[in-house]
């Protein structure tokens, strides 16, 4: 049986074809053909591509990098899926190490960061305005790395890194799964750069608690 019927993947049939085995995968994903959670098995995908398993084989590590699969060693790749108990968890951890990533970035922000940050804002702004899932994903996280960046911390960079990676791509499939608006996104990211400016740590957090309260759920534990 040939499952491009039912995975909603199409054959590659021009040049670079790891690129475009990618960029279909991708796509799939965020069209909900591969659902998260989904196994990715190497031999039912190159045969819908109609590319070689040794091409399909490069695939998962591009997608890992984006957070859109999850490999693991001995068992396999499947697409990105957090229940609603790990969103959270990642959440309130990244609330608590962004808020200190914030504040040491304030202190070392210039004006050429500023620049590259307002910059960085455009280009989330633009995809937030055609609803482009994926890009909007990737502007954002790009946007939240500088920060992470300009802290100086490379471990607290790291930690951030590795801990939203995963979590701005679930998020960005679910959005784009569901169709949903992203009307929203971009104000919230508006009051962090004013806070980095003005760099007052009830103002940073203010901020960045009414950022998250536009994208994920926030709830305190007792």
């Amino acid at each position: 049986m040939n499952l491009s019927a039912t995975s909603g993947l199409q054959p590659v049939k021009s040049e670079s074809l790891s690129a475009q085995v990618v960029a279909a995968l991708r796509s799939a994903i965020f069209a909900g053909h591969l659902a998260p959670g989904q196994a990715l098995r190497e031999l039912h995908l190159a045969r819908d591509l109609g590319v070689s398993q040794a091409t399909i084989r490069e695939a998962p590590s591009q997608l890992e990098r984006f957070g859109l699969v999850i490999r693991t060693p001995h068992v396999g790749t499947q697409v990105t899926r957090l229940s609603q108990e790990e969103v959270l968890e990642r959440v309130e951890l990244r609330l608590l190490l962004e808020e200190r990533a914030l504040m040491q970035a304030a202190a070392r922000m210039d004006g050429p960061a500023f620049d590259t940050l307002r910059s960085l804002l455009g280009m989330l702004t633009q995809a937030t305005r055609r609803n482009e899932y994926f890009e909007q994903a990737q502007a954002d996280l790009a946007f939240h790395r500088l920060i992470w960046e300009r802290s100086g911390n490379r471990t607290l960079y790291s930690m951030l890194d590795q801990l939203s990676v995963p979590l701005f791509a679930f998020v960005s499939i679910e959005r784009g799964t569901q169709r949903r608006n992203l009307a929203d996104v971009v104000e919230s990211h508006e009051g962090i750069v004013e806070a980095l400016r003005r760099g007052e740590r009830g103002g940073i957090r203010k901020a960045l608690r009414q950022h998250f309260e536009y994208g994920f759920p926030i709830s305190r534990r007792d």
